[in-house]
């Protein structure tokens, strides 16, 4: 037998490794004195210290070494040849990272930058606020609200493979990277309703079939008038505002259905079903708001 210093210098390692190989089970000392705690090991143990460094080196998991340490040299090289053909695979899978991981960064970058920013500058609209009847301390809220709302929409569409589309001046733009583009280049400016949607929920411009109007009000000044009375939002269904409006209010405005997708997911949940919005002027100087769901 041999002392555990004399074993740690035979195999070339520091004792605190074999006290570890110990620990969890790899490799025991052959025998511990009962009164001082010594440990000692015999020389042919150097051969499964072997063993173990090796299957360690060579990235097997430490049950996978216990599974292989009673096994000869030729099971043994199968296994090595079976990590071999999984580490090729694990490579080409990182060499294929590699090759798209800057165009897909920049791709999301520009979509986020470009569509985010966009929403941004919708928001920055005081008459705006002011018709929600609401001030600036709710400019963090809202807009966070926002963002988050893109940030999830993004997401679920890159998880279910679905086309991504935009409804804007009556066309629907579809792909991320088309959508980014014409954002940037100012080319959706003057849109009379903006709108994201999933590609197999295409936001229709009339109200559909079988919709159910739950509220209407007219001959309001501002929406702050009867905002507040709105019926639950947050039911899972999908939600259609209808605005008819007189010249001059602020909600003909191009951004005025992104102000409504941001007070209505913050303050009311409504995006919970999803939601579209259409203005329109009214033929009678009034303004009259319809709440349809289906």
């Amino acid at each position: 037998m041999i002392t555990i210093q004399g074993f740690a210098r035979l195999c070339g390692c520091n004792t605190q490794t074999l006290r570890y190989y110990d620990r969890i089970g790899l490799l025991a000392p052959a025998k511990v004195d009962q009164w001082t705690g010594y440990r000692y090991y015999e020389e042919d143990q150097a051969m499964m210290f072997v063993k173990i460094k090796n299957l360690q080196q060579a990235d097997f998991s430490i049950e996978e070494i216990k599974g292989l340490l009673g096994e000869d040299d030729s099971f043994l090289m199968e296994a090595l040849e079976r990590k071999i053909t999984e580490q090729e695979q694990k490579l080409e899978q990182i060499r294929k990272i590699q090759r798209s991981y800057l165009e897909e960064t920049m791709n999301m970058q520009n979509i986020v930058d470009t569509i985010t920013g966009y929403v941004g500058e919708r928001l920055d609209n005081p008459a705006m606020w002011e018709e929600f009847g609401l001030g600036r301390d709710d400019e963090t809220e809202i807009t966070a609200k926002v963002h988050e709302l893109l940030a999830d929409w993004l997401l679920e569409c890159r998880k279910s493979g679905d086309e991504v589309s935009l409804t804007a001046d009556d066309k629907a733009i579809t792909g991320l990277k088309d959508i980014a583009k014409k954002v940037k280049k100012g080319q959706l400016d003057g849109a009379e309703e903006l709108m994201l949607t999933r590609g197999k929920q295409k936001i229709e411009r009339e109200i559909p079939a079988g919709a159910e109007k739950v509220f209407e009000r007219s001959g309001w000044d501002h929406i702050s008038d009867f905002i507040g009375d709105l019926p639950d939002l947050g039911n899972g269904k999908q939600k259609y505002f209808l605005f008819c409006v007189r010249e001059g209010s602020p909600v003909v405005d191009f951004g005025f259905p992104t102000m409504v997708l941001a007070v209505m997911a913050a303050k009311f949940n409504a995006m919970d079903g999803g939601m579209t919005c259409k203005t329109a002027l009214s033929d009678d100087g009034q303004n009259h708001f319809e709440l349809y769901v289906k």
